[in-house]
Parts: structure tokens; sequence; C-alpha cells
């Protein structure tokens, strides 16, 4: 299954169904009265986290998720059945924001929108109008050339149109398509300050109510009055809600692996924790986040590891992958930032730590101070005289350099020390205290103790 992490899709809740409006008729009961039951509630529309779930493919799927109206009310006092709530089942870590509404031909809209995106808008988007755009007609809808109309009789149809409607515009389906998507490209990629966030699902079974559903309407039951016998109205149902929400999945994760392509993330991860990355000695072999779990020796503590794509120069200008996956390494306390040895000469061990942090100021200034462990990886293609220079070089900077080799074990076991020193605290188990008697009134020895 394709990894997702951001989707956008409109929800509605259910309206509420009408009161009725009847009146009691039996026999042998004259002027029965009203007798109109309420109408149902609508149903709610709410979010739930399900921890079995990893991506936002399906809601890729499907953009619209509307709940069911109430049932209307009945006569002989039957009140309408509520509708069942909809429950749109998220992963854990799922960010909901708002967007802004698509309007009254909202469902029209967003099935135009649906089908540019699929048909690759992304060249639209990138600035390429003409891409294929005479390809989204149809061109067995188009008329032969000997049935297209005269021109003096288009023009005069079209001077027709104006007088009836002088303010009647043009709208191109393609185009409104393209200004909506162009929109939610630019609401994606804006700040998560600048949308309101509505709810953060981090905990397993966690719901949020999006849209609440329309209240049913009351019977003529309830407005029988002394002064109005025969009321002939009621209430209709209350209209649900809409709204059009954005949906980012965060993983949540302890440490995040991060560093430049093929530096042996994928390769650490697979080593430490069950993990099954692909790996493959070029880069770019991850293109989706990899989670895996590592059990500490006490049985207690647990770790979640986020191995996340590799990162070059200019990735915050979109060169490579870019880096919008680092959005999965937000919640982590602590970063592992691995280099290979290759990429860590002797004069400029630093450099290829440097570049990673660069891209993360770029994304995140609060991400760029998050603790780090710097690993050099690899050190088993290095000989013992490259190695020794290498460690001597990090001893003189004065900044603590772990080295490694993913593949054969070297110096893992302190690498994940070190990840459990940084972070979770250690267990400590304290020494019970000795209980003291209770001091009595006369505050003497024996003072406190039940009498025999």
């Amino acid at each position: 299954m394709r990894f997702v992490d951001e989707a956008w899709i409109v929800v509605r809740s259910g309206k509420g169904g009408r009161g009725a409006v009847s009146f009691r008729r039996e026999k042998f009961i004259p002027r029965g009265g009203p007798d109109g039951g309420d109408g149902g509630d609508g149903g709610d529309l709410i979010f739930r986290a399900n921890p079995d779930l990893v991506t936002l493919y399906d809601l890729r799927l499907k953009r619209i998720y509307e709940a069911k109206n109430g049932q209307g009310g009945m006569g002989r006092q039957k009140c309408g059945k509520a509708a069942e709530d909809l429950y749109i089942d998220v992963p854990v870590g799922t960010e909901l924001y708002e967007l802004p509404p698509l309007g009254s031909d909202g469902p029209a809209r967003v099935a135009d929108i649906a089908a540019a995106e699929s048909a690759g808008l992304e060249a639209v988007l990138a600035g390429d109008d003409d891409a294929d755009g005479a390809e989204l007609a149809d061109e067995a809808d188009l008329p032969d050339d000997g049935e297209l109309a005269d021109e003096a009789d288009l023009a005069e149809d079209a001077e027709l149109a104006d007088e009836a409607d002088p303010e009647a515009e043009e709208t191109d389906p393609e185009a409104d398509a393209a200004a909506e998507a162009a929109l939610l490209e630019a609401a994606s990629k804006a700040a998560p300050q600048q949308l309101r966030l509505l709810a953060d699902l981090v905990e397993p079974g966690q719901t949020f109510v999006a849209c609440h559903g329309g209240r049913g309407g009351k019977g003529n039951l309830h407005f029988a009055s002394s002064t109005m016998r025969t009321p002939r109205f009621a209430q209709p149902g209350e209209p649900g809600e809409e709204r059009r929400v954005r949906l980012v999945l965060k993983v949540l994760a302890d440490v995040g692996i991060i560093g430049l392509p093929n530096a042996g993330k994928s390769t650490f991860i697979a080593a430490v924790s069950r993990a099954k990355p692909k790996i493959a000695p070029y880069p770019f072999t991850t293109l989706t986040p990899n989670l895996g779990v590592i059990d500490h020796d006490d049985g207690v503590r647990r770790l979640v590891l986020a191995d996340i794509p590799g990162l070059i120069e200019g990735a915050h200008l979109g060169q490579g992958l870019g880096h919008r996956f680092l959005r999965h390494v937000e919640r982590t306390r602590v970063l592992l930032h691995l280099v290979s040895a290759e990429d860590a000469s002797p004069e400029g061990i630093f450099e290829a730590f440097d570049v990673v942090d660069e891209e993360l100021r770029q994304f995140d200034p609060a991400l760029a101070l998050r603790p780090q462990i710097r690993v050099i990886n690899k050190i088993d293609l290095l000989s013992p005289e490259e190695l020794a220079e290498r460690r001597a070089v990090a001893a003189a900077s004065g900044q603590k350099v772990y080295f490694m080799s993913a593949l054969t074990g070297l110096g893992v076991p302190a690498v994940l020390r070190a990840i459990w020193k940084a972070s979770t605290p250690e267990v400590k188990v304290e020494a019970p205290v000795e209980s003291w008697p209770d001091a009595g009134p006369d505050g003497g020895p024996g003072a406190g103790q039940d009498p025999a």
C-alpha cells in the first residue's frame, strides 16, 4: 500500500428529520387533536484514531463523507429514528486542519478537482498551462466540421445571451478546478499557524467530532395550546454542518534518524529492530518513512525509531525528495544523525553534518535545536589508519561523535546506549523507607499502638 501522509476531504453531518403534522383520527374520539411526532437527529461525523492504520491512502480515493439524515416524525406521536454517527478512521498522529469551504457547488468542484489531480494537474501547477490541455476534452463529443454553426448565427446567439443576462460570465470548469487545486496546494504549503488546527489525534481510540448532526424538528404536538387547538405546522429539521478538512500525518516516534542519502539509515534500523526496509547501494532507496521498535533490557522501556528519507543540499528548494518528510520527526525527542564514512573526510569531518543541519533550520528552526547524536557510519570501509585519523579530528573538536558499522555491528551497542540515555530517563529503584510507629498523645514509644 502506498504511504500517503497528506490528504483533504469534505465532511458533512446529517440533517435533522422534519417534524410531522398529524391529527388523531379514531372512532368515537372527536377532535382528537395533534399527534405529530418529532424528527430524529442527524448523524455526527467523527474522526477516530486507529492504531492499525499507517497511511492516509484510503482518504485519497474518496473525497466526500456524509453522515445519514435523521428520520422524519410520524403520526400517533411516533418520533423519527436518529441517524447513526459516521466514523472516519485515521492513523494515530494525524492532525486535522480546517480549509476554506468550497461553496454551494461543492460536490461538482470536488469531482472536478479530483479528476484534474488524477489527470496530472501537477504539470499545470508547475507552469505548463498547455501541457496536454487539449486532451482533457473528449474528441468524440466534438462536432464535425460540417456540423459547425455559421459564424453569423453564433455571433447573434452571443448577443442575445448578453442581452438576456448582461452580468453572465463564461466559466471554464477546468480552470476552476485548476484554481481550486492551486488554492489547496497553497494551503498545504502554508505554515501550521496559518491554518486553524481542529484536533491532534495522538492517542489510540481518540475521537474528534468534526461536524455535529442537525437536531430533529418538533411535531405539531408541541404547538397545541388553549388558543391554538389545531396547529397545522411543524418545525423542519436543522441542517447539518459541512467542513473541508486537511489531514496531515506525523508519525509518533521517539528517535528520528536523519542524514544524507546512502548513509546507512535503513541498515541501522534493520539491524537494531525487526523493521524490514528496502536496502540497496544507491541513494534515495528509502522513499517513505520506516518505523522500528527496540526494547530495553529492563523489559520496561521501549523506543520507536523513524527512518526518514535522505536529505541533500537544497532540499528546502525542492531538490531531491525535498524536506516534506521532516514533519515526521517533529514529535521526536532526539535525532540520530548518521553520516557515511565516505562523506566524512579528515579535513571536513563535520561538513556533511552541517549540510543536513542547515536544511533542518530552513524547515523549522526549533527542529535544528533538538538534541542530536552524531554518528559516522560504515567504518568498515576505512582502514585502521584512516579510522584513527578521523577519531583524532573528532576528539580535537570537542564534539561527541560515535563511530560504528551498522553492517557488521561494530560500535552499535555504544550508539544504542547513547540513544537510551538521551531519550528516556533511567528507571530508578528506590530502597523502601522504614515505617515508624505513629506518635500518640504522649509521644511515647508505645503511643499509637492498638491495646492488646
